[in-house]
């Protein structure tokens, strides 16, 4: 208790140095001050159970929150609710009574949560909460079943389970393509509760609004009308999203009762420490600095960092330099890092210790956002702008839980988003949340959702399935039937007739379902370290990378790629690796397109193909680069949808005339042009892409992470920032000298999903509101010649900024 105080206390002091501009508190943009806030009460529901308000008092409630008397009371009247309030306000008490109180009456209920991890909190929770119950018997477990469940427990669970903790996945894949091993659970199902909601967005959130309607055709068949029960971190949307998910009506609380201790909430705008090339301290080093500050102060702490890399050179950074610090002995052994691909049980000692105070700080990617019980921190530090208003905020709400002063601090990158909201607080602090959208009546996702549903249920020839009525429904199964003949019309039903089991060929996140398993060979015994999925493989784990978990470096000796292994050494090398890789996208199908003078714009379905072309090694400490190396993976492809502006060399002959002028200047518009259609979308802008191509020839130029390659009239090539072309794709210089007018860029905006969720069609409709956005921004640059924050680094041969925006006005103003 004592030790808690004087954190509290030193966490004060150093709230108080940084607002008289003291310290790292010279770079702060803004301290804005959130006072505690009193709860709100609403009394017991008068239908809940006796026994259960008994149970309650026992444990020292008095009464409920004001927005959890409001959903049980909706919830067990017969009413679907979705419950929006920030983290830490007992949303789960509001899901687990209404469920307790029907296991009174003999009823099942049904959990999904989007995370395993969420699913071993929350089960050992509600478990936790049903010990104290009255009169509960055996029956009364809740079991979680996943991927990791062993096959006895599993046959147990399906044989009498009635409180079955699980997610979407599971629920696709295993439990409803075998719902007559489910009938007991099935016949008494009364609440499906689907918390999380917020992370139902997109591509993953069509899949899961399709699941959710093959599970009610299933409760149907067992005669069941179970309750939905939602629960969200703040959107803009969630009424409409928890509709659009289940296709039922909702009510809507959000009003939060529960009390909340102060919080500080500062914005962070580090140094320029390149001025010639006016970029600043990265955010990870500024939080590492802050993250040494407050833990030698004894104050739990959270670092968000935006990738798994971040996370392995801060822990690494963190604790070599908490190791030197002689006033705090030991303290480099209660830092962890935390991040998917780590094994679970790895992830489960981390989270006990975070609980217990034995692990004091943690530096994680947004694996920790969701609300998996990390007990009672202090401070919440971010590496970057975490892209969204609501993923900000969620962020900020895992620390201050210990009824203390809390202070969360924002640090923004070079990022023209980061410097956006860093500069603009007012728009973080006075705009609503994003709105979740998702697509479930997209044809391709029906098309493979309509074979899952056959194989559960025979589908009545006449049955409508979602937004298709029966006219359109039968039209699918009649060319089901006759291209792919997996179905077939019998006696007025459509019937599965195939061998292939059609769920275990739809993955509802679109990640490939083989994960490569990272192998530790330095000793005799191999052990298995982690796990990488499938993608990030092919920029984690290649040969020759380095590779860290925890903070610890291995090198990749050796990658077999068709048996997804691995196979590591620890490295004293004292580097670590980065891919550069770069994309090339092919026009499929041009869904509409347009001139805009001087430029021309469409939106369509796309081919991206992901090269992976080499690597840099960066020093740590310095961050310097000490070479190079070269790689050779499979291409990765994504079919999806995108937005493109063509702009036409003739129209601009003043700029198109200097090659290296013309290749920046199209480079650092469509950096402006992403950071505008992130904040026009509201939209995380990692669910953007960029890419500058043709519409004519994949092939002709390409924008990746490290350089940029065009060529001119002639078929030159020319490499931009030191990455050249990988080989085969450039044609011969040979050709002749370099054509004085480079062909006409095509800037290409793409979803980062499989199929896409329509941000194309949005930027292509409103193109000119666009269009000024991305003007805007250049001008409200602080900038003279351009900057990392707006169209990228300054450069000798003339000013990008004033360049692109003479584009951006002539777009932004077209008649």
């Amino acid at each position: 208790m004592r030790r808690a105080q004087n954190s509290q206390n030193e966490l004060r002091s150093l709230i108080e140095y940084w607002r008289a501009g003291n310290g790292p508190g010279r770079a702060f943009t803004t301290i804005h001050h959130i006072p505690a806030r009193e709860a709100k009460w609403g009394g017991f529901p008068k239908k809940l159970d006796a026994r259960l308000k008994e149970m309650l008092r026992a444990r020292g409630f008095k009464d409920l929150y004001v927005h959890q008397s409001a959903a049980i009371e909706h919830a067990i009247e017969g009413r679907n609710v979705v419950l929006v309030t920030p983290t830490a306000s007992g949303k789960s008490l509001a899901y687990n009574l209404p469920v307790l109180d029907s296991l009174y009456q003999g009823y099942n209920a049904l959990y999904l949560f989007p995370t395993k991890a969420l699913s071993q909190d929350q089960c050992a929770e509600l478990n936790t909460l049903m010990g104290h119950a009255p009169d509960h018997d055996d029956t009364w477990e809740a079991q979680v079943y996943d991927g990791d469940t062993p096959p006895d427990v599993r046959k147990r669970i399906r044989r009498s389970g009635r409180l079955v903790v699980t997610n979407p996945d599971m629920l696709h894949s295993a439990i409803m393509p075998n719902h007559k091993m489910w009938i007991p659970f099935f016949r008494g199902l009364k609440y499906v509760i689907i918390d999380e909601l917020h992370t139902y967005r997109g591509v993953f959130g069509s899949h899961v609004a399709n699941v959710i309607r093959r599970l009610m055709r299933i409760a149907r068949h067992y005669g069941v009308e179970p309750v939905f029960i939602c629960t969200s971190a703040t959107i803009a949307n969630p009424k409409e999203l928890a509709e659009s998910l289940t296709e039922e009506p909702f009510e809507c609380v959000t009003e939060n009762g529960a009390p909340a201790s102060e919080r500080f909430v500062c914005f962070m705008n580090p140094p320029i420490t390149d001025p010639a090339q006016m970029r600043r301290q990265s955010p990870v080093s500024a939080a590492g600095s802050l993250a040494r500050t407050v833990l030698t102060k004894e104050c739990g702490t959270i670092v968000f960092t935006r990738s798994r890399q971040s996370v392995e050179v801060l822990i690494n950074r963190l604790k070599e330099r908490l190791k030197s610090d002689r006033n705090s002995p030991g303290l480099h052994n209660r830092v962890a890092s935390y991040r998917g691909g780590y094994l679970p049980n790895l992830r489960r000692s981390i989270e006990r210790g975070l609980r217990d105070g034995s692990v004091l700080g943690v530096v994680s990617t947004n694996a920790l956002e969701l609300g998996i019980d990390i007990g009672s921190l202090d401070v919440c530090i971010l590496a970057g702008y975490p892209g969204t208003v609501a993923s900000t905020w969620q962020q900020i709400g895992r620390s201050g839980r210990s009824g203390g002063t809390s202070v969360s601090i924002v640090i923004a990158g070079d990022d023209p988003l980061d410097q956006f909201i860093i500069q603009n607080p007012e728009y973080f602090f006075e705009r609503s949340p994003e709105s979740a959208r998702i697509g479930p009546d997209n044809l391709r996702i029906i098309v493979e959702h309509l074979k899952c549903a056959t194989f559960e249920l025979s589908i009545r020839d006449g049955e409508s399935f979602g937004g298709f009525d029966a006219e359109q429904t039968r039209e699918i199964m009649e060319f089901l039937e006759g291209h792919s003949h997996v179905v077939q019309l019998v006696n007025g039903e459509w019937k599965w007739c195939a061998d292939n089991y059609p769920a275990s060929e739809i993955n509802l996140r679109n990640i490939a379902d083989e994960n490569f398993v990272v192998v530790d060979i330095t000793r005799d015994e191999p052990k298995i370290l982690a796990e990488v999925d499938f993608e990030s493989a092919h920029t984690t784990i290649y040969p020759n990378a380095v590779y860290q978990v925890s903070g610890e470096p291995y090198r990749v000796e050796r990658l077999d790629y068709d048996e997804r292994r691995a196979y590591v050494r620890e490295s004293n090398d004292g580097y670590y690796t980065t891919a550069m890789h770069y994309a090339a996208v092919k026009v499929l199908e041009v869904f509409g397109e347009k001139h805009v003078p001087p430029g021309r714009i469409g939106h369509g379905e796309v081919a991206v193909t992901d090269r992976f072309v080499g690597y840099k090694k960066i020093k740590f400490g310095t961050g310097e680069n000490v070479g190079y190396g070269e790689l050779n993976l499979p291409e990765l492809e994504l079919h999806t949808t995108s937005y493109w502006l063509e702009l036409r060399a003739e129209d601009f002959p003043d700029l198109a005339n200097d090659p290296t002028q013309w290749a920046r200047t199209v480079a650092g518009i469509s950096e402006v042009m992403r950071t505008a259609a992130s904040l026009k979308l509201m939209c995380d802008p990692r669910d953007l892409q960029i890419t500058i191509g043709s519409v004519q020839d994949d092939s002709w130029l390409s924008k990746g992470f490290d350089g940029l390659t065009l060529r001119d009239k002639d078929g030159v090539a020319h490499t931009f920032d030191g990455i050249a072309p990988p080989s085969g794709q450039a044609h011969s210089s040979e050709q002749g000298r370099v054509g004085p007018v480079l062909y006409d860029p095509t800037i290409f905006i793409y979803d980062r999903f499989p199929g896409g969720v329509g941000f194309g069609e949005g930027l292509y409709e409103d193109q000119r509101p666009f269009m000024r956005l991305a003007l805007d921004l250049i001008q409200r640059c602080p900038c003279d010649r351009g900057c990392p924050s707006c169209v990228g680094p300054p450069e000798d041969s003339g000013s990008v900024k004033d360049s692109a925006e003479k584009i951006l006005g002539r777009l932004a103003f077209v008649n």
